[in-house]
């Protein structure tokens, strides 16, 4: 994980200072909404999770994530006007600066989600504008991937909330080269706006994180599902499933009663002109 990193800008020195190593313990974090109860009465066999509705879940390993907390106590931003919220995390703009003009933070110490590949990126747009005196900005779109079999890979929207959004989802189980690794858990969904845009997606099955590039790209460029679709993509790939699914939704389109007329309109134009002059109707 990348250290957080605190920048600050002025005009004769620019530094970058990391957060000291010698400061307080992070304070546990707040309850979460949803508690569990643990079984924990017999050490020998199987740990039993309850969840809050009830459900009864069983594994031999009980792996529990306690949250990370900002440890900014110390470093007087108080004394320079720097807001922070209640857990400590310096607030930032879209060009990651502070409220005070000349500091600038990224990584774990701002509210921003807590991942090493967001934190590299925002701390060299940090740099770059305390450094250099630009105005860059840090994309809204953060891809994020939890490392289980099979991986679940998703950016953006994971399900269609707003008016006029859709999905598209292909199964591994209509992928040819989940059919020939015989490895058919997972799915590809693409959630979808007006105008066919792509708002986001999820991705489940081996390897999701190496096709998360490609809806990242189009989610940040807000592509459609018909240029994903006009896309040439090498054959056979798990990404399939994600190609699929924009072809999926970009092919329905033509289903459309209008988009009917208008071809059979096109095609009855095509064939009178292969036809030739003499069918044009005589303007005697």
């Amino acid at each position: 994980m990348m250290s957080p990193l605190v920048f600050t800008s002025h005009p004769a020195a620019p530094t970058a200072v990391t957060a000291p190593p010698a400061l307080t313990a992070p304070t546990a974090p707040t309850a979460p909404t949803a508690p569990t109860a643990l079984d924990d009465t017999d050490t020998s066999g199987p740990k039993a999770v309850t969840t809050a509705v009830g459900r009864r879940l069983e594994a031999d390993v009980v792996l529990v994530a306690t949250g990370r907390t900002p440890r900014t106590a110390g470093l007087g931003l108080e004394q320079l006007g720097v807001d922070c919220d209640a857990a400590g995390h310096i607030i930032v703009d879209t060009t990651m600066r502070s409220s005070d003009p000349t500091l600038f933070a990224a990584g774990d110490v701002t509210p921003h989600q807590k991942f090493t590949h967001l934190a590299g990126v925002h701390a060299s747009t940090a740099a770059s504008n305390a450094v250099l005196g630009l105005r860059r900005r840090v994309s809204a779109t953060a891809p994020r991937i939890t490392y289980t079999s099979p991986e679940v890979a998703a950016v953006g929207l994971t399900a269609a909330t707003g008016t006029g959004m859709t999905t598209s989802t292909v199964s591994l189980e209509h992928t040819d080269r989940a059919l020939a690794e015989d490895f058919t858990e997972g799915f590809a969904r693409l959630v979808i706006g007006r105008r066919g845009r792509i708002l986001g997606g999820t991705i489940v099955g081996p390897r999701a994180g190496e096709s998360l590039g490609e809806l990242t790209l189009a989610v940040a460029q807000k592509l459609t599902t018909r240029q994903l679709a006009a896309v040439t993509h090498a054959y056979p790939t798990f990404n399939d499933a994600l190609w699929n699914a924009a072809i999926t939704h970009a092919s329905g389109g033509l289903d459309s009663p209008a988009v009917r007329t208008a071809t059979s309109a096109l095609a009855a134009l095509v064939r009178r002109r292969r036809r030739g002059p003499e069918s044009q109707p005589s303007s005697r």
